[in-house]
């Protein structure tokens, strides 16, 4: 339906209400002889109160209410309707609200689909030159197959926000504040001396005219500059009015924040129009002032600075209450089902008539032309001069969630197994320099998406699990899949109606549907014996609304990407990207042709490239003969095959895309689209022809890419924002999995610090010795002598005698604990009286500090990092805003940097996505709210956190006296080594710090812009940094303890490792060792079956060489199995 026959219906409507209620009523009293022929005395009145009532008297009331009502309804429509003519407001009443409301809604209605009506009917000839209506982006279903109707069911328009260009010179205009029933056609005609030039100011105020030309009172509207009866306006408002960003926390509002910034909650309306429509993380926009969610950046605008030159959005009127919430939602379920892959281009609706696009260009003298862009930023995000990074392609504006999850999801993975193959004493690779924004960019993106790839996981491998303990039951047939913030629907090629819940099925079948919140009937304990339903199913794009849109591929079976060449280039290797790590598939393989040479090393046992296009098209003909041979023989379908485990691994789905140009003579490839094309169902195989006229109209779909990064689908009915990764982002990607894929331990580096006890140390706390000491020197036998009596030894070079704090025989250690011989080297290094007078010089204070951190009352600021993160400190933060979060983290980064900060590099670790962010005033107001909760020195009055100004004027940040666990650990650590036999102590007050994994942040931190992200630094990961140190520090006092017949102490240790978030076999071997000095056997097992299920461990070769050496020394491992 087009917008004028919406806008003429809902007049109608309004009409016939408005009739039913100034007509019918009266009617409707008369006929149940209820209209008062005369006004009763008071005689009568009190007569009728006194006597008994036989329900004439609530009848009366009733009736008497009724009239009230009436009256006052068709008073407030009379006063509306001459308002109307006159174009004067109306003053709402006190207590009459609930009448004038809804009769000024009913006015407005007929009065604005009447007066379009003639334009969508045909009038005289003037009117046929006149544009239509400009109508935002509006939402259809799918499209119905070829046995039902085929008008589209879902279309998607995205609309482009734009931020005012900072530096462009004012320009002339004329403003007008809109007024109460106020329309553009009342004032064109009113301003411009004609209604139908209407279309020009709706050009001009593209986001600030809604849905069906609606605009709000108190929108300040642009019109042209001859329009007349307008006070002057002077030049356009200047659009570098002083913002300050702020990161949304929870618990916030826009009031809240508003009063925080400018100090009154009532300039929330400045914000509001100001950040109306503005895209924020996980693809949400921001389209209620009374709606915004933790981790979203808003614009706080400055009420003495200049206005903006027009409000993206109608603000609420005074004494009104906010709009109601308008959380993007999926596409209302269809009546039939969407088109069917396997009859190409019959089930297609017909290409639409072009319309006016948001943002065109436009031949308006005011209007500078504009272009509708998928990926708009803002300004303050692309500008120079800062050391902040631009945000990737694959992952900007709400795009690429998916594949950030499981890309993200594989680097942890493969972190943990670098952390698996970890030696004691060594730390696991890192990230070069040049990649360090990639693995940030992931981090970011990655922990929005991750909680995406998990919900889709396991949502279908729960519907896997719930129909196949139901024999007849079948997996629906799904072309497409659509996910929102709350809601994932797959879309079915024909109707299934009976669905396992908490799955509920739209009337026609074709849809169902399951929220993020439904309890979810998925056992992960049964993954391992069902396979994964749909899994070529792979991100296309997304909606400015936050919708991400997945298709089946396996379904679909051949698919043509045609366009621009490189954006289709940029969609398919996209496509192969995410495919290379998704969680929803196994036994998957991927083939790139021609093209995505780049992404090679990113899964090589999923994703392959080869140039022998006549090869790949070869192996996949052979994988599609295979499978359809299979159906055949077992008589069963893909999907039947996959749910009821028939046929094994006959299933094995595989993908081939083939870049333009490498296919254009290939018999091959000609003979395989035919078979896949004439075979209805699945084939376990899909093929991607990227750019190729010559094979485009073989494929079952075709999807169009524009030069702007629009995707087209005919065959759904919706146009979307096309998902990107150009080859420079594929490569760096596919470089930072492939290096975390490398298990190489590497020395730990030097400490980071300053202070004189970090000389003696190394990152993780760790002595370093003079390399003379190194070797353990074992005592000359003594007749007689037990070998569990500690003996020093003299040493070569130096009178003083040297010892460790793991002083017994090497071979002692072996037999009683799970070590090895380079453990005891790098754990427990040799050292001497002089090593340790140095070191205890060195930190005089150690003691004191740890009695200070111990101590409630003490004033210092306390940063814990071994657990969750936390400030303990003597101020406060703002009462109505305090942000505890988020201010935690600056205190964090602040506390971690030896020396000094500068103010630049402090803003743009903070705000890293902000290249702007320095100079701005929210970077010297969160210094100023932390100084504040730090407090003071009462020993010296002075700021916990001094001013920053510096001799040379360059603002520089620190912390003074603040105490952190981690770095009472490392200290306690350093001293307890250079103590030797004396030190066991100290290490074991170094593990009562942890209390937890380090840096365990709540979740509104993990999924915030930018938060953390300065962990990954260079050469510097005190993550990973602090989860060794904990692990070695707790391997050697559980070492300590087996030999010395304590096992229930050292098992204690290893939970403080395991406690810790430890991936490691360390602490899992030491507890073994514990529980066999316990002759505890069972829950010894246990562990060792914990630690072959860790590596999916099936013969010797699958586990790490320290692993096996102690497993097969210990003689564990046979028993084991």
């Amino acid at each position: 339906m087009t917008g004028h026959a919406a806008r003429l219906l809902k007049a109608v409507g309004a009409l016939l209400a408005l009739l039913a209620v100034l007509v019918g009523v009266p009617v409707l009293m008369a006929l149940l002889h209820l209209v008062p022929n005369n006004l009763p005395s008071l005689d009568e009145v009190g007569a009728v109160l006194t006597s008994r009532d036989n329900g004439q008297l609530a009848g009366l009331v009733l009736a008497a209410g009724v009239w009230v009502c009436w009256a006052l309804f068709t008073a407030s429509t009379v006063a509306e309707v001459v308002a109307f003519a006159r174009a004067r407001p109306v003053p709402v009443l006190p207590g009459l609200g609930i009448f004038q409301r809804p009769a000024a809604a009913l006015v407005a209605a007929v009065a604005v689909g009447f007066t379009v009506a003639p334009l969508a009917a045909g009038g005289p000839a003037s009117t046929a030159t006149a544009p239509p209506l400009p109508v935002a982006a509006t939402s259809t279903a799918v499209p119905a197959s070829a046995q039902y109707a085929s008008a589209p069911l879902i279309t998607q328009t995205p609309v482009a926000y734009s931020m005012p260009d900072e530096h462009a010179p004012p320009v002339a205009t004329t403003t007008y504040q809109v007024q109460r029933r106020d329309t553009l056609w009342a004032l064109a005609e009113r301003h411009l001396g004609d209604p139908l030039r209407y279309p020009e100011i709706a050009r001009l105020n593209p986001t600030a005219v809604g849905p069906d030309n609606e605009i709000f009172p108190g929108t300040v509207l642009v019109l042209p500059p001859d329009a007349v009866g307008l006070p002057p306006t002077g030049p356009a408002p200047d659009t570098t009015r002083t913002v300050e960003d702020v990161t949304v926390e929870p618990g916030d509002t826009l009031w809240d924040l508003t009063e925080e910034i400018t100090g009154s909650g009532h300039n929330w309306r400045q914000a509001w129009e100001l950040n109306r429509g503005r895209r924020q993380p996980g693809g949400a926009t921001f389209t209620d002032p009374s709606l915004i969610r933790p981790g979203w950046t808003l614009s706080i605008p400055d009420p003495a600075s200049p206005a903006t030159s027009a409000p993206s959005a109608p603000a609420p009127p005074a004494g009104e209450p906010a709009p109601p919430t308008t959380e993007p939602t999926p596409p209302s379920p269809s009546t039939v089902a969407p088109a069917d892959p396997t009859t190409p281009g019959t089930n297609a609706p017909p290409p639409a008539a072009p319309g006016p696009a948001p943002n065109a260009p436009t031949s308006s003298p005011t209007a500078a032309p504009t272009s509708v862009e998928p990926s708009p930023t803002r300004p303050d995000e692309t500008s120079t001069g800062s050391t902040s990074e631009l945000p990737m392609i694959a992952f900007a504006a709400g795009g690429g969630l998916l594949l950030a999850g499981v890309s993200l999801t594989a680097l942890l993975r493969y972190r943990r197994r670098q952390f698996r193959q970890r030696r004691p004493g060594r730390s696991i690779g890192s990230t070069p320099p040049e990649l360090l924004h990639v693995e940030r960019a992931l981090q970011e993106a990655g922990s929005v998406g991750g909680a995406d790839v998990t919900w889709l996981d396991q949502a279908l491998r729960a519907l896997v699990q719930a129909l196949a303990s139901v024999d007849a039951a079948r997996l629906p047939d799904v072309v497409a899949a659509c996910m929102t913030d709350d809601v994932l629907t797959l879309v079915l090629t024909e109707p299934a109606t009976e669905a396992p819940e908490p799955w509920t099925v739209d009337a026609a079948g074709t849809r169902w549907s399951i929220r993020r919140g439904d309890r979810l009937a998925y056992d992960e304990q049964q993954r391992a014996y069902f396979f994964a339903p749909f899994p070529m199913l792979a991100s296309v794009g997304y909606t400015a609304e936050g919708e991400h849109w997945l298709l089946d591929l396996e379904r679909v079976a051949t698919l043509s990407l045609s366009g621009d060449a490189e954006r289709c280039l940029n969609l398919a290797r996209f496509l192969a990207a995410e495919l290379a790590h998704n969680t929803w598939s196994e036994m998957l393989q991927v083939t790139v042709v021609g093209f995505g040479k780049e992404l090679a090393q990113i899964n090589p046992d999923r994703l392959k490239y080869t140039d022998d296009v006549e090869k790949a098209i070869a192996a996949l003909d052979g994988q599609f003969e295979s499978v359809t041979e299979a159906m055949h023989i077992a008589d069963v379908d893909v999907l039947s095959g996959r749910l009821r485990d028939v046929a094994g691994d006959a299933w094995a789905p595989h993908v081939l895309l083939i870049a333009p140009d490498v296919a254009k003579d290939s018999a091959g490839l000609v003979r395989l689209m035919t078979a896949m094309k004439q075979q209805r169902g699945r084939g376990a195989a899909a093929l991607v022809l990227i750019d190729d006229p010559d094979h485009a109209d073989a494929g079952r779909w075709q999807l169009t890419v524009d030069e702007a990064g629009m995707l087209s689908i005919p065959a759904l009915g919706v146009e979307l924002i096309a998902q990107q990764i150009p080859a420079d982002e594929a490569t760096q990607l596919a470089r930072v999995l492939a290096l975390a894929a490398v298990t190489n331990d590497r020395p730990i580096p030097p400490a980071h610090g300053d202070e004189p006890w970090d000389k003696h140390a190394d990152a993780c706390g760790s002595l370093r010795v003079d390399p003379a000491l190194s070797e353990r020197r074992q005592p000359p036998a003594v007749a007689g002598a037990d070998d569990d009596v500690p003996v020093l030894g003299l040493a070569d070079t130096s009178p003083w005698m040297t010892n460790s704090v793991l002083p017994l025989s090497a071979q002692t250690y072996l037999d009683r604990a799970a070590t090895t011989e380079q453990d005891l080297q790098a754990l427990a290094p040799a050292t001497d009286a002089g090593t340790r007078d140095q070191v205890e010089v060195a930190d005089p204070a150690l003691d004191a500090d740890l009695a200070d951190w111990a101590d409630p009352s003490c004033p210092r600021p306390k940063l814990a990092l071994l657990g969750p993160v936390e400030v303990r400190a003597q101020g406060t933060l703002p009462e109505r805003n305090p942000r505890r979060q988020f201010y935690t983290e600056i205190v964090a980064y602040l506390a971690t940097r030896p020396g000094s900060v500068t103010s630049e590099r402090y803003a743009t670790a903070i705000w890293p996505n902000e290249p702007d962010v320095v100079g701005k005033t929210k970077v010297r107001q969160s210094i100023s709210i932390v100084r504040a909760w730090l407090g003071t020195n009462p020993a010296t009055g002075a700021d916990y956190l001094p001013s920053g100004v510096t001799a040379g004027g360059v603002g520089r940040y620190r912390i003074d006296h603040v105490l952190i666990d981690a770095e009472l650990f490392r200290r306690l650590r350093v001293r307890g080594l250079a103590r030797g036999v004396d030190g066991i102590a100290d290490l074991r007050a170094a593990l009562d710090l942890a209390t937890g994994q380090p840096f365990d942040l709540p979740t509104s931190r993990h999924g915030a812009p930018g938060g953390y992200s300065w962990l990954v630094e260079e050469n510097s990961r005190l993550d990973h940094e602090y989860a060794a140190m904990i692990v070695d520090v707790a391997h050697t006092v559980a070492t300590h303890h087996l030999a010395a017949g304590e096992p229930e102490v050292a098992a204690a240790a290893a939970h403080v490792a395991l406690k810790a978030g430890s991936y490691e076999d360390v602490p899992l071997l030491d507890l073994v060792a514990a529980c066999d000095a316990q002759d505890n056997r069972a829950e010894a097992d246990s562990y060792i079956a914990r630690i072959l299920a860790n590596h999916d461990a099936e013969v010797e070769e699958d586990l790490p060489p320290r692993t096996a050496e102690i497993l097969f020394r210990r003689q564990w491992i046979n028993r084991a199995s």
